[in-house]
């Protein structure tokens, strides 16, 4: 049995299993691209939509930081001051593709304070990363196909 999970930004976001055929492949580079380019698609929505594609909308910036931001960065929506996270979240995000393993993530290390969010500084959560039961349910049967077909090459089927 092979176990497929998620951790993005210190949150566990998917843990599914895979019983059958799943010790038929050595390598899920392939299907990691798949992934991944569904995870880009998935962040762009989430940053346009403001935390809204995944039914919890981020919260409002504070009054001052808001004026503050509206007078030096106008027109910049919610965690988009330079435009740097959302770009590490998408077109700049680091991965690394192992047969087994897929690693990504941003360069940047305050994405993961946005993400879970600080008390001490009063800065709300805003789940960059906020995956649907569809995205989930989509990536598995990614991986559920691409298992598949290899345990077709290899005749198990």
């Amino acid at each position: 049995m092979l176990t497929v999970t998620f951790t993005m930004l210190g949150d566990v976001v998917l843990a599914r299993a895979i019983n059958r055929y799943a010790d038929v492949v050595k390598d899920f580079r392939p299907v990691w691209k798949q992934v991944k380019a569904d995870f880009v698609r998935i962040e762009t929505e989430q940053f346009d939509s403001q935390g809204g594609r995944s039914g919890a909308a981020w919260a409002p910036l504070s009054l001052n930081y808001a004026a503050w931001k509206a007078k030096y960065f106008p027109g910049q929506t919610t965690l988009k001051l330079t435009g740097l996270m959302f770009s590490q979240m998408t077109s700049g995000l680091q991965t690394t593709s192992l047969p087994m393993k897929l690693v990504m993530g941003p360069t940047v290390n305050y994405a993961g304070i946005h993400q879970q969010g600080s008390p001490a500084t009063r800065l709300p959560a805003r789940k960059l990363v906020a995956l649907t039961e569809d995205d989930k349910m989509g990536w598995m049967k990614m991986i559920h196909n691409y298992v598949y077909d290899k345990a077709k090459e290899a005749h198990l089927t």
